[in-house]
């Protein structure tokens, strides 16, 4: 009798210390891996190692191009005709961002590019501030954010990829174009022209960088060795204007300065009078395609600027 109660007694107990063994386990198997994270701005914040469920005020695409698809990003960045296909299912967030949205996607991490979303973001879940422009050339912007979300391999096979499909171009380029031929990106805003460098979108990255195409020496000077843009008037432009011009216009809907600009532009004698303009090597392009400035966006252009070259020769 008393040996029988003793085996019932060390059965349980058995059992009790396996359940406890199994739920211990099984809670460790839950646990987040977290790692320490240090901003542009020197500050740290503890994030996942590996996200699961990102929320992306910013730098969508960065993000997309790794093979991850946030819960959350702003409708603009949406928009992007190059992420087509890629971003459905993902949640719009508002613009200005909405907490009170964000919050309900019980996000792992968010990733913001301004101080006031990083202050309110901060209180629902680890955040990182990413400021506009942080990084320099399409080669950064794909490592930063490769980086942040623990996907580098990812990043660096895609970047492969983006060099090789550069090369290429630069080898069908270089059956067409003289090597000491010039381009310039220029932007009619509202009743403003500029001359954009290579970190605004607009192309820049595919023509100073990928293409390795050559700036004119007023434009490499004042532009792309200042703070990559520039307002000019009208007057100087022979000064800025180089053998191959990409124009872009922002206007749209009811924004007609910018088209009156444009047609001002366009009809006055000083641009009939351009060497790049006789020769029909001006190039007008839909500033909603040329706008983004992700990686996705500059391989997407990149695509489109060697089409319209080849074409044009």
């Amino acid at each position: 009798m008393k040996k029988g109660i003793m085996l019932l007694v060390l059965m349980l107990l058995t059992t009790i210390v396996l359940t406890a063994c199994g739920d211990n386990k099984s809670a460790g198997s839950d646990k987040v891996e977290m790692r320490t994270y240090t901003m542009a701005n020197g500050k740290k914040v503890e994030i996942p190692a590996h996200p699961k469920r990102i929320v992306a005020s910013e730098y969508l695409g960065n993000i997309v191009l790794l093979g991850m698809k946030p819960v959350g990003a702003r409708a603009k960045q949406m928009e992007n005709p190059f992420l087509k296909g890629k971003v459905d299912g993902i949640a719009d967030i508002g613009d200005p961002v909405s907490v009170e949205k964000v919050a309900e996607l019980k996000p792992d991490l968010i990733v913001v590019s301004n101080e006031d979303e990083f202050e309110k973001m901060s209180k629902i879940a680890p955040t990182v501030l990413i400021p506009y422009a942080t990084s320099k050339n399409v080669e950064e912007d794909v490592r930063q954010i490769a980086d942040l979300v623990g996907e580098k391999k990812a990043g660096e096979e895609w970047l492969d990829k983006f060099h090789q499909k550069a090369k290429d171009s630069r080898a069908k380029l270089a059956e067409k174009l003289d090597p000491n031929e010039t381009v310039g990106i220029y932007e009619v805003q509202d009743k403003d022209f500029y001359v954009m460098g290579q970190n605004m979108g607009r192309g820049g990255q595919a023509i100073y960088n990928a293409l390795q195409l050559k700036a004119p020496t007023k434009i490499q000077k004042d532009v792309l060795d200042g703070q990559d843009w520039q307002k000019i008037s009208l007057e100087v432009l022979p000064d800025f204007a180089a053998d191959r011009m990409f124009v872009t216009n922002t206007s749209s809907g009811e924004a007609k300065d910018g088209e009156k600009t444009l047609k001002d532009l366009t009809n006055s004698p000083i641009w009939k009078n351009l060497p790049t303009f006789k020769a029909g090597k001006v190039y007008q392009m839909d500033f909603d395609t040329m706008f983004y400035y992700d990686p996705l966006a500059v391989e997407g252009q990149l695509d489109i600027i060697v089409e319209k070259l080849l074409e044009s020769n």
